[in-house]
């Protein structure tokens, strides 16, 4: 009787070594997963800075080309028909280069938005852990 007493106490102090090993473990788990989430949004912050200044760098070469391309566009003088032909050919080009440095501006613009999407995602997950860890921990 004594024997059996004996391991049965035995069993039930290994399995409860056992569950309180295992919260430990799944606790380390969610740090470890925390931490490799802020790896990545750090990652993801570093290139939103490096693509917030090349849109900057792009909003003002836009800007310039804008002002170049609405003062072309209104200087045409009807005197000389050859010449015309000439500033026109010029207007289309510039033209042309102001819509492609929009086209990218706006694709630059659309890039920020969906980091700032993928950012405060990550961040809500990341708090999410850390409440539940905190949690775990009291």
């Amino acid at each position: 009787m004594k024997r059996i007493f004996l391991i049965g106490i035995m069993i039930l102090s290994v399995a409860s070594g056992f569950a309180q090993n295992v919260a430990t473990v799944n606790n380390l788990k969610e740090q470890q997963q925390v931490l490799d989430l802020t790896a990545k949004l750090n990652a993801l912050e570093l290139e939103f800075e490096k693509k917030k200044l090349e849109n900057n760098a792009l909003t003002s070469k836009a800007a310039g080309i804008n002002t170049d391309a609405n003062i072309t566009t209104t200087d045409f003088s009807t005197s000389d028909p050859s010449s015309t032909v000439k500033e026109a050919k010029g207007t289309i080009k510039k033209l042309k280069e102001t819509k492609e440095i929009n086209k990218k501006l706006a694709k630059s613009q659309s890039e920020l938005t969906k980091l700032e999407k993928k950012i405060t995602k990550l961040k809500t997950k990341i708090d999410k852990l850390n409440k539940k860890i905190q949690f775990i921990n009291k």
